[in-house]
């Protein structure tokens, strides 16, 4: 009995070890060849950075929230974000590979929690199978891999849903902690943030049917903490974020158009179905679509059989909060006439996750074994192995293609080889630069120029039609008329000297004016 329950805990090390490395494995493709995306976000959140550090210009505000796209202008994320990108900064002397680092650190947070959660909440068979549905899902490993604001979040969500989770252990504490999390997580992405802490809100009296008027004020407290900057900012600028997105509210969102509107209900539900399909994502060649579908489609009245032990369970409230989020979620992003991202939607992935590892836990420890019990068992193998096969599918990919993929100019390395090529053909000589990207913005090199250039080359460009000049023009494939345009417009004069095209078709052009 003592050497059965030996071999029981081993294997479960075992089971942990493999997958929490797989896990890491699969988000340091880019740590190991020091070669990430380095694009407009980038640029951006790096020259805040900049602004921070070098030139002590702090600020109360992260960068707005969907850029306006969505018709909500003046509401921002929380500024956590660019002081995360300043301690990198400092740490790495201006070398973004510390923000490529800090993603990984995140990913592995991540990994840490989801076994230690599943662990507490759902037992050994639990804590295998919630760490290894976030090792390997792809949207989740993504978040490891390239730099974005977006991409802390998850172990503050994580937090947040075990904090509420705890809430009947102790209301007083735990209550009020699921709430500042959920709030803080505004600092990654303000998306998630309001809906999570939403419904955090709603759940104390309508689930957990709290009556104690002490954990209401430490709620209070709590969101007042959560969102500290944005009060703030708030209240030195007229509350314009609050106004902005009740304007847009009583109009029903940009276009005007109703909440109820029968594109929009089509729409998000399409939104939120990618969302959940998503989650469990198999990747194994030209038959991943199908499989795919065959795979969950399978799953589903399995996982309804599971979830439908939550009459009996200790975990029925957890698991009826979860089912709140989700529904509160897509009932307060109707306003939206807009594009449901993905990254708006962090917490209702975690949500699906941890629904999965309690109907699949309530599966495997049922002890009347029918025919479905059988037939289950078949299915949640099948699925897991599926999820297996197409992260097996996705590693052999970023270790034998994304690896060695260093020629591109949307990366760090390729940013770098066009500025050396500047440099160099420059040598030593003053020169103008003028660049032209389809996002419009130049922040990417704008940064670069100031740390990367001045740091190797000893100056940095200037900016104006005089002498030496050169030109880097990302195309525009989309809209070649836009970057001719430029050419005809903002850069015109001055004599050609050479035009070279680098990498994967950035157009370099050297000029005298």
């Amino acid at each position: 009995m003592k050497l059965n329950i030996i071999t029981k805990n081993v294997f479960f090390i075992f089971l942990f070890v493999s997958i929490f490395l797989w896990g890491i494995f699969l988000r340091i493709p880019e740590l190991i060849n020091g070669n990430y995306l380095f694009g407009h976000d980038h640029g951006r959140d790096y020259l805040a950075a900049y602004d921070i550090v070098v030139n002590h210009k702090f600020t109360l505000i992260g960068a707005e929230a969907g850029s306006g796209v969505a018709g909500i202008n003046g509401i921002f994320h929380g500024p956590g974000y660019f002081y995360l990108i300043a301690l990198a900064y400092i740490l790495f002397n201006g070398n973004p590979i510390g923000g490529q680092l800090f993603m990984v650190l995140f990913g592995v947070l991540s990994l840490m929690l989801a076994w230690y959660i599943g662990h507490q909440i759902f037992g050994k068979i639990g804590s295998i199978l919630l760490l290894f549905f976030v090792a390997v899902s792809p949207l989740i490993v993504s978040q490891s891999r390239f730099i974005w604001s977006s991409h802390p979040i998850t172990p503050f969500v994580l937090l947040a849903l075990y904090f509420v989770y705890k809430i009947p252990q102790n209301p007083r504490k735990y209550a009020p902690l699921a709430v500042f999390m959920s709030g803080f997580s505004y600092h990654s992405q303000l998306g998630v943030a309001v809906p999570l802490t939403v419904s955090v809100l709603l759940s104390i009296p309508l689930i957990y049917k709290i009556r104690d008027v002490r954990v209401y004020l430490y709620c209070v407290l709590a969101i007042v903490f959560g969102y500290l900057p944005m009060f703030l900012f708030e209240a030195r600028h007229g509350f314009m974020a609050v106004r902005s997105a009740w304007e847009y509210t009583v109009s029903g969102g940009a276009g005007g158009s109703s909440i109820f509107e029968s594109k929009r209900l089509y729409a998000h539900g399409v939104d939120y179905w990618n969302n959940f399909t998503n989650t469990f994502t198999f990747e194994f060649g030209w038959i991943s679509g199908q499989m795919q579908k065959i795979l969950l489609y399978a799953v589903m009245p399995v996982v309804g059989f599971g979830l439908f032990q939550v009459r009996e369970s200790k975990h029925r409230k957890f698991i009826l909060f979860l089912v709140l989020m989700l529904m509160t979620t897509w009932a307060g992003y109707l306003v939206l006439n807009n594009v449901v991202w993905d990254y708006y939607l962090t917490h209702t992935r975690l949500g699906f996750t941890l629904l999965f590892t309690y109907a699949i836990v309530a599966c495997v420890q049922r002890k009347k074994n029918t025919p479905f019990v059988s037939l289950a068992f078949i299915v949640i193998a099948l699925f897991i192995l599926g999820l297996g096969v197409g992260s097996v599918f996705r590693m052999y990919v970023s270790y034998t293609s994304d690896l060695g993929d260093t020629g591109k100019f949307e990366k760090i390395q390729g940013k770098r080889f066009v500025l050396d090529t500047i440099y160099q053909d420059a040598d030593g000589k003053s020169f103008s630069v003028f660049i032209f990207i389809p996002s419009v913005y130049t922040w990417p090199y704008d940064y670069l120029f100031k740390t990367y250039g001045k740091q190797t080359y000893g100056y940095v460009p200037h900016y104006e039609k005089k002498g030496l000049a050169y030109l880097i023009i990302e195309p525009d494939n989309d809209k070649p008329w836009r970057q001719n345009g430029w050419l005809e417009t903002v850069v015109q004069g001055g004599k050609t000297i050479w035009i070279k095209t680098l990498l994967n078709g950035l157009i370099l052009e050297k000029r005298e004016y």
